[in-house]
């Protein structure tokens, strides 16, 4: 077979790459509309390494192997930390992977199935998809097609070449390895293929023999630091946590049911139902459209006709190899933990393509196939850039709120506080799935000047000095607002300047709430306060570590049902994780019932700051008539450390007492 590539051939291949560059770059900002939790962990990480933090193995997440993170690390440096410069080191290398499977197939199969395959490449959703999210396992494929493509170049080297091409594919494939659990399939391909040399390609036996124990040694070389360091991590528990395990423990428990599901989808997800998660795309949208998918089928049948020419077995191991970490894991079918089967995916599509053209050289057939190219190439893009990013799913978990937020006020030249309204799970730092929005901003927005405080609404207010804007990200008109007490108490009533984010985002009311502020903290300033061990009325405010003051509070009860409204006010740089604790105690001081909550980002707010608390609290249905105690403070909650009541410059408890609830 010719490999001389003539200049039709070229001006083809330019013209495929300027269209696959040209889809993953458009709009990189825009979409996917934000950024997902995991593709801030992968940002945060690839902060560290510019920072100058080098590791084996990122335990952070559910743990991360490392090499992408130095790979995508440089661009950070180069290019900063915009949303574009971020995106950028997928877009590369989705481009390399790309011209690399163009390169194999051409050298395997010819001309024509190598510029089919790269055509498909170029405009599928599923590999446009992962050529534009930050996520640390698009480096396996370039890395995974070079060792594919090192392999099968070893065949037709000569001399010394030949082992330079088998170590380079073992190189590479231990590269693969470092950046992506689903890589470890890579040693299973190769000792599998030597398996089958040995067996059905006995004249080439020795030859391939020898190729694969250099590749596999080269591998296992390149491998080595990262399985020494595995055997001395384990976690299994954040795997069963994220329920990624499900299938093998229930496989371990006597049920192979999960699984046998799992292989069903995966093997499905080219042509009935895709991933169902909604931040890698559409839900359950196939991998490939009909025609593509018919394509990929008769691909994968020419292969298994061809099973005893070696390369033809290759792609079929390769094929169904690389799907074992997606069957194996939940949710299944996965984008992502399949990523190693795009590298031969759209070589089949073009064996099927090859062997028509080959069968029907004419006009019509060649006209079809464009027809179909460039329906591929408007459903793709309609799917991406409008479908996808529209849906509620996509906007939730790509927090697409926070980025309304964020583009307005990096335009916006005012000055003026920001008090950011987040759901709790933007806010509770210790969760292990979420990170909290004051990380997220940080990649977000590039106005270091802007003062953001982060709070939920629901439970929990913050209130800046002066003129505010209060963000509410993916509340887009008033009924949605109901739900807010900042709302309801404070901007209800209030002259202020609305902003409506677009695509309904949210919203952002710019107010002065300092008289509605005022008139609430004299009520609230005016109920009894005690001290631990008095019976004396204390004076307020009551300072806390000269951290905080506490101003007052509302106490309401109905019944078993008790409300507390508590007022605070920042003295200094509050610690992070603080929390209030509310207890109601019996004659015993026992806690009966009690409520910690604190639902704001506490490091993000500065001197002057009042915040509030409200804590519903239920009273146990068998509690005997009396009066119960009821106590408060602050807390951080990495060691539990209370912060102590100063009066006087002098200690006096951790605790507030309050008016007492009552039981007839």
């Amino acid at each position: 077979m010719s490999h001389k590539i003539s200049r039709r051939e070229w001006t083809t291949v330019i013209a495929v790459i300027l269209l696959a560059f040209t889809l993953r770059l458009h709009d990189l900002a825009g979409t996917p509309p934000g950024l997902h939790i995991d593709e801030l962990a992968n940002v945060q990480m690839t902060e560290t390494v510019t920072q100058g933090r080098f590791v084996i193995f990122f335990p952070e997440n559910i743990g991360n192997e490392a090499l992408y993170f130095y790979f995508a690390a440089p661009f950070m440096s180069l290019l900063g930390k915009s949303i574009v410069a971020l995106r950028m080191p997928p877009v590369f290398m989705s481009l390399v992977g790309m011209c690399v499977i163009w390169a194999l197939t051409r050298r395997l199969f010819g001309p024509v199935a190598a510029l089919v395959a790269m055509i498909g490449f170029a405009a599928t959703f599923w590999t446009l998809l992962t050529g534009r999210i930050l996520v640390r396992t698009v480096l396996e494929l370039p890395l995974a097609a070079l060792a594919a493509y090192c392999f099968w170049r070893a065949r037709t080297a000569s001399g010394r070449r030949i082992w330079v091409f088998f170590a380079l594919s073992g190189l590479f494939a231990g590269l693969s390895i470092e950046t992506y659990i689903a890589s470890r399939a890579l040693p299973v391909i190769f000792v599998v293929f030597g398996a089958y040399t040995l067996l059905f390609q006995r004249s080439n036996w020795r030859f391939w023999f020898k190729g694969l124990v250099i590749a596999l040694a080269v591998m296992a070389l390149v491998a080595l630091p990262l399985v020494l360091y595995l055997t001395q991590y384990t976690d299994g528990g954040k795997l069963s946590f994220f329920n990624i395990n499900q299938p093998l423990r229930e496989l371990g428990q006597g049920n192979p049911q999960p699984l046998i599901e799992n292989v069903i989808n995966v093997l499905g997800m080219f042509v009935f139902t895709g991933d169902a998660l909604p931040y890698y795309g559409i839900p359950h949208r196939p991998f490939l459209e009909p025609m593509g998918a018919a394509l990929l089928i008769g691909g994968l049948l020419i292969a298994a006709w061809h099973w005893r020419k070696p390369e033809y077995m290759f792609l079929l191991l390769w094929f169904f190899l690389t799907l074992v970490p997606t069957m194996l894991s939940f949710p299944a079918p996965n984008s992502i933990r399949a990523i190693g089967a795009q590298v031969v995916v759209f070589i089949f599509i073009g064996l099927a393509v090859a062997a028509l053209v080959k069968r029907w050289p004419n006009k019509f057939v060649y006209a079809g196939l464009l027809v179909v190219f460039v329906f591929n190439v408007a459903w793709t893009s309609r799917d991406y850039f409008v479908v996808w990013p529209s849906l509620a799913e996509t906007r939730f978990w790509q927090l697409a709120g926070m980025r309304g937020v964020a583009d307005h006020l990096q335009r916006d030249p005012d000055t003026s506080a920001v008090a950011v309204c987040a759901p709790d799970q933007l806010i509770y730092e210790a969760d292990r799935w979420w990170e909290p929005a004051w990380k997220l901003m940080r990649f977000l927005l590039n106005r270091p000047e802007l003062a953001l405080r982060y709070y939920n609404c629901v439970d929990t207010l913050v209130l800046p000095e002066g003129t505010t804007r209060y963000a509410f990200p993916d509340a887009a008109e008033a009924v949605t607002l109901q739900q807010f007490p900042i709302y309801t108490q404070f901007l209800a009533s209030a002259s202020a300047e609305w902003t409506e984010l677009p695509d309904r985002l949210g919203v952002i009311v710019k107010v002065d709430l300092a008289a509605l502020l005022d008139q609430q903290l004299q009520e609230g300033a005016s109920s009894i306060v005690k001290l631990e061990g008095s019976n004396e009325r204390a004076t307020l405010p009551l300072d806390l570590a000269g951290k905080v003051d506490f101003l007052g509070y509302m106490l309401s009860q109905t019944g078993k049902e008790a409300e507390l409204i508590t007022y605070w006010r920042a003295r200094d740089q509050l610690p992070p994780q603080l929390s209030q604790f509310t207890h109601v105690l019996n004659e015993k001081g026992e806690i009966v019932t009690q409520q910690d909550r604190l639902m704001l980002t506490s490091q993000s707010l500065r001197r002057g700051d009042v915040f509030v608390q409200i804590h519903r609290l239920t009273l146990p249905a068998d509690l005997v008539p009396g009066s119960y105690p009821l106590a408060i403070g602050l807390y951080t909650q990495p060691d539990n450390q209370r912060l102590p009541i100063v009066v006087n410059q002098q200690p006096q408890g951790e605790r507030i007492f309050l008016e007492s609830l009552a039981v007839p």
